[in-house]
């Protein structure tokens, strides 16, 4: 049933239930920033980035280094192109001076000096040269000015050029060797060759002014200052050979010529000025010594800055070493995380896919009773652990699947087991309904009977319960309607499976019909609803059902209470699980109405839905609206009940009893049906009614007596007429005309047989028996008094035929217990006399002696009295004779009439036990 409020404070904001909390260690998880939820690229760029730092911070000091080399060598390459034009200013400076001193040419080569200056002036002022260079190069500058100004004035003695000449060579030594400053053993050697080549030139220069102008002094102190000059050549000469080379012809040269210059000038004997020998000598070795000036300063220049270029491409390779390094190693690690990262890419898309499609088909494909289908594997093919873990997801598919099918296997079991039960449950239910409404039939104690129509209501709910379970399974509630059903039908048929049958109101109903395969269903669905609608309305309130057309020729009814309703949360979770329709949850235990409601309406394609009071409506109920689609609408119904009335089972049972056969012939002599399966295609089922419809000639008994013997009587009760409802004014229309059917061997007008199929197949056997023996006549009853006028109040008789209107409408309609008084009664009661009989002799054991006849049942086998059997009224059937005594002779057994009685009852029971199993295994198969 649904769960609503219980009074108004409930209905007033929704209850919400916490779930329970499992008091139990709560898992931390990582933070953020935690390195276990870094992604793979990551982690794997952590593992190698310190190495990878290291590496770069190692070639990045070597990258410095080289760069800081290559600048250095760049700016000695710069430094050494001073070289050229300090060689030049000093050769210059050599020029002037000479030709000062021998007054040759003095202009021009003043003027050659002033450019030698000037461009020596430049390079220093464009090249970042050292401190010491710069002041050299300041001395070299101002000393050979000043000199030659001096030269030029004459105000310098011979002496004392000499003298001052010699620091500015020494300063240009210094200043060349400053100049190179590099770590190459090579380049230094050539530089140091070369400053001293310029210092051999300014000697033979000093030594030719001392020859040319050397008759200004005197001899012994001329030659004095040779020797002096001359004393400095070796380690000139040294110097000019590391570049020359030991063994060298210029080496060898530079000493012979210094050799003959001492063997001059210690010659006392020998002129020294203008001495040819001596010139020729000083300017041979002057000639090597500028020869070696020029191929040096053109390879120190050149050396310095090829060593300057080599250090720069070094530094340019470990650069490009060091960062190709460095993006192979981050390359290695892309390729790396890749590798690790595209599997678990895949394995996660896969794995996902399995939860949410593969799994969830293949879960459903076995659960519709298809095969277990066999999962495919996921695409990551490695045997590392990322191909461990995929293998891993494979068999936890396999797993799953099989735990699936194991689980739907399960579950048809379990669904099985609720249909078996249930079944079983709605036949004991069945007969238990059988046995309280025979009780009702005999009952006469108002109180007594209002008890048992309560306990008829129960029973009613349980089998109403039984029918849930059996929806609750899965299968199909057994009908056999098949022709389709009124509207009208249906909603009353729902309404008499409620207790409070009166509180329902009908109003508005149309003129259609539902197809006979669904109004099972939607009787149990409107059932559920009205049941619904009136337990949680105040008693004193109805519950009202009106309907009406749609536009696309469906039907919308609509249930309405005046309740406590529900609030906007309850009810858009009840609408939730109305339209979940056949989804099986845990809250099917506890709303199995709204289940049961919801399955039966997906399955026919019906909408329900729940709401409450539409603004120009009072109170505050719920309204549940039913929407009949048109595919379970079949055209025009038949004859439709009153609006704003309840067809009740007495009008119709009343209407049904005073009905004749298309012959007109009672209702005791209709004809017998055809047999199942020769109906034509015009044969029409039983017409579908609330109340069940006697089946003639079920009881078994095809003959009765026309007229008893008043004396031979037994006291009977009359039959209860049911009086027809005040509500109720109106005849149903007759039925439909059935098909002509065979006759059977016409009966004597009586009282319509209430005996049930049981009793009527022991009676109708007793009846094919020849008699036996006769039995003494029974004193006669006082009769029974007639049956008073129906009352007013017709509710008790209402109340008695209710049982009939909780049964099955379908199953009514095909029972055989249609009326409650026969005068076969009678016969009955003769019966439970003779079997009461006391024993009238024992034998000496005290087991009681048999008397042959004694207990047998008047009426049951017939004499031989040939004028008994002659009468012409054709009494044979009856019980009693004309005087009033039970008549039946103990006249002897024909073996064959035995023989054909035992065979006609054995082989009767044989196809009833048949029939009842087939009834039952289509049953159960539906």
């Amino acid at each position: 049933m649904f769960t609503r409020p219980a009074h108004a404070a409930e209905a007033d904001a929704p209850q919400y239930t916490e779930a329970p909390v499992a008091h139990g260690p709560r898992a931390k998880r990582p933070p953020r920033w935690s390195p276990s939820n870094w992604p793979v690229r990551y982690k794997v760029l952590a593992i190698v980035l310190v190495p990878l730092l290291l590496a770069t911070a190692f070639g990045g000091l070597r990258i410095k280094d080289a760069m800081a080399n290559a600048s250095g060598l760049r700016l000695a390459a710069a430094r050494a192109d001073v070289l050229p034009a300090i060689t030049k200013y000093m050769s210059a400076l050599d020029v002037a001076l000479l030709a000062s001193s021998t007054g040759r040419d003095v202009e021009g080569a003043k003027k050659n000096y002033e450019a030698r200056k000037y461009e020596l002036q430049q390079r220093l002022a464009d090249t970042d040269v050292t401190p010491d260079v710069r002041s050299g190069v300041s001395t070299l500058l101002n000393g050979g000015a000043g000199l030659l100004d001096k030269v030029a004035d004459n105000s310098i003695g011979l002496r004392d050029r000499v003298t001052t000449y010699a620091p500015i060579l020494l300063t240009a030594e210094d200043v060349i060797n400053a100049s190179v400053h590099v770590a190459n053993e090579r380049i230094r050697a050539e530089a140091q060759a070369l400053s001293r080549a310029v210092g051999a030139r300014g000697q033979m220069t000093m030594q030719q002014i001392l020859v040319t102008r050397g008759a200004d002094l005197p001899e012994p102190q001329l030659r004095t200052s040779m020797i002096t000059l001359a004393g400095t050549e070796p380690s000139t000469l040294f110097g000019m050979s590391e570049v020359l080379g030991a063994g060298s012809p210029e080496a060898k040269t530079l000493q012979q010529q210094m050799v003959t210059r001492m063997a001059i000038m210690s010659d006392p004997t020998s002129a020294l000025v203008d001495n040819p020998d001596l010139l020729r000598s000083i300017e041979t070795t002057d000639g090597i010594a500028e020869q070696v000036i020029n191929d040096a300063t053109a390879s120190v220049t050149k050396s310095v800055h090829a060593e300057a270029t080599d250090r720069r491409n070094a530094a340019i390779l470990d650069t490009a070493l060091v960062l190709a390094v460095i993006v192979i190693a981050l390359l290695v690690v892309l390729l790396v995380a890749r590798a690790l990262v595209r599997p678990l890419r895949v394995l996660r898309d896969g794995a996902l896919k399995v939860a949410h499609t593969d799994l969830e088909e293949e879960v459903a494909r076995v659960k519709a009773g298809g095969a277990e289908p066999i999962p495919q594997p996921l695409p990551v093919y490695t045997t590392e652990e990322i191909g461990q873990v995929a293998h891993a997801v494979d068999e936890l598919h396999t797993q799953a699947l099989l735990l699936a099918g194991d689980e739907a296997r399960l579950r048809l079991l379990v669904n099985d087991m609720f249909e078996t039960m249930s079944r079983r449950n709605r036949s004991l239910v069945d007969q238990q309904l059988m046995l309280i409404d025979r009780l009702e039939r005999n009952e006469e104690d108002p109180e007594r009977l209002d008890n048992l129509f309560r306990l008829d209501h129960l029973a009613a709910r349980l089998r109403r319960n039984s029918a849930n379970l059996l929806v609750l399974a899965g299968a199909q509630l057994a009908r056999d309607q098949r022709d389709p059903v009124p509207l009208s039908t249906v909603i009353n048929a729902a309404v008499s499976e409620v207790e409070d049958y009166r509180r329902v109101e009908l109003s508005g109903l149309p003129d259609c019909a539902l197809v006979g395969a669904t109004a099972g269903g939607v009787i149990h669905l409107f059932a559920e609803l009205i049941d619904n609608a009136l337990r949680y309305s105040p008693p004193t309130t109805t519950v009202r059902i009106s309907a009406g057309r749609g536009g696309d020729g469906g039907v919308m009814l609509r249930i309405s209470d005046s309740g406590l309703g529900m609030n906007d949360a309850d009810r858009r979770i009840a609408n939730m699980r109305l339209r979940s329709g056949s989804d099986v949850t845990p809250d099917n235990a506890r709303h199995m109405g709204l289940f049961v409601v919801g399955r039966i309406a997906a399955r026919h394609g019906i909408r329900v839905g729940l709401r409450g009071p539409a603004g120009n409506e009072a109170g505050a109920g719920t309204t549940a609206e039913v929407y009949l689609p048109p595919s379970v609408l079949a055209g025009s119904a038949g004859p439709q009940g009153r609006p704003g009335s309840v067809s009740s089972p007495s009008t119709q049972l009343a209407n049904a009893m005073a009905t004749t056969d298309p012959a007109g012939a009672p209702a005791g002599q209709r004809p017998a049906p055809e047999p199942a399966g020769q109906n034509g295609a015009d044969a029409s089922g039983p017409p579908v009614t609330l109340l069940p419809r006697r089946n003639p000639g079920s009881s078994g008994i095809t003959e009765v007596p026309e007229v008893p013997q008043p004396v031979a009587q037994l006291p009977r009760r009359d039959r209860r007429e049911l009086a027809t409802p005040w509500w109720e004014g109106g005849q149903p229309e007759p039925e439909p005309e059935p098909r002509p059917e065979p006759q059977p061997r016409p009966a004597k007008p009586a009282a319509v047989s209430d005996t049930s199929a049981f009793f009527a197949a022991r009676a109708q056997a007793a009846a094919t028996e020849p008699p036996v023996a006769s039995v003494p006549s029974i004193p006669k009853a006082p009769k029974a008094p007639d049956a008073p006028a129906a009352p007013a109040d017709d509710d008790v008789i209402y109340r008695r035929m209710l049982s009939e209107m909780l049964g099955d409408p379908h199953d009514l309609v095909n029972s055989p217990d249609l009326d409650w008084q026969s005068v076969w009664d009678r016969g009955w009661s003769l019966a439970a006399a003779a079997e009461d009989k006391p024993v009238e002799a024992k034998t000496e054991h005290g087991l009681p002696v048999r008397e042959p006849g004694a207990r047998l049942v008047p009426g049951a086998a017939n004499g031989t009295d040939t004028t008994e059997g002659e009468r012409p009224d054709g009494d044979e059937g009856s019980l009693v004779g004309s005087n009033g005594l039970a008549r039946h002779s103990a006249a002897g057994r024909d073996p064959e009439a035995v023989r054909a009685s035992f065979s006609s009852h054995f082989g009767g029971v044989r196809s009833g036990r048949s029939h009842a199993r087939e009834t039952s295994e289509g049953s159960d198969q539906e």
